[in-house]
């Protein structure tokens, strides 16, 4: 989440506002990061922010997807499992 936000940042051009959502539901934790700028410029190829995100979230057995926002902008979902708790021991 932290990397989507820099990117926010450093790529969103006109952006005038980002939002941040967290939710946790059934042991997952899920997350939006979405802006209001003009999303993805044409012809314009970045590093690999995206997909070492992607890696490492899945790598904890996630998801992500990250692109254009109907309407414009552009958004990052993601969702990641929380680790398993060992019951207590009596």
């Amino acid at each position: 989440m932290q990397e989507s936000l820099t990117n926010v940042a450093r790529h969103a051009t006109h952006a005038g506002s980002v939002s941040v959502a967290v939710s946790e539901v059934d042991r997952t934790v899920t997350f939006l990061v979405a802006d209001d700028g003009d999303g993805a410029l044409p012809g314009v190829h970045g590093g690999y922010g995206i997909a070492g995100m992607r890696e490492r979230v899945e790598a904890l057995g996630g998801t992500l997807s990250a692109g254009p926002r109907p309407g414009g902008g552009w958004q990052v979902h993601g969702s990641l499992p929380l680790p398993g708790r060992d019951p207590v021991a009596r």
